[in-house]
């Protein structure tokens, strides 16, 4: 259990979860490889790219659980015996994680020309969405009947 000095942090009540998590993101040193991008393509919509040179679709696995997107890979070695001159292509076995927002799903995932595309997109519920209230122009008179 952590304990929390700050008084401000002091009035937060059942958010242990909420300060470790804090406390992983601090501590969490993330590895540049592969290299990606995270774009916004609209008000409710986003993509993640992720550069893949060498691999394979067969060898891409993409999984969503409890608001995290795991993207990770194996690499197959090949049985050919193969003498590099220079290898810089790197094509090493990886996990990348990704934390979803609340309300955040994963559309749909393409691999073309070595660039895995995951677009994703943050559906609204309707109880959230903003309403419109009528203002009215004269209030309502209540009858009152003598008994």
């Amino acid at each position: 259990m952590t304990f929390i000095s700050t008084p401000n942090f002091r009035s937060f009540v059942g958010f242990d979860s909420l300060f470790d998590e804090l406390e992983k993101v601090s501590n969490f040193k993330e590895n540049s490889y592969p290299a990606y991008n995270i774009e916004k393509t609209g008000d409710l919509s986003y993509e993640i790219t992720i550069a893949l040179a060498g691999f394979k679709e067969s060898q891409l696995s993409i999984e969503v659980e409890q608001s995290v997107l795991t993207i990770s890979t194996v690499n197959e070695e090949s049985l050919e015996n193969r003498n590099y001159l220079h290898k810089g292509i790197a094509t090493r076995a990886f996990t990348k994680q990704f934390r979803l927002a609340e309300n955040v799903e994963v559309d749909n995932a393409s691999f073309e020309n070595g660039l895995l595309i995951v677009k994703l997109h943050k559906n609204i519920p309707e109880a959230d969405l903003p309403r419109k209230i009528e203002i009215n122009a004269k209030p309502k008179k209540i009858a009152t009947r003598a008994a």
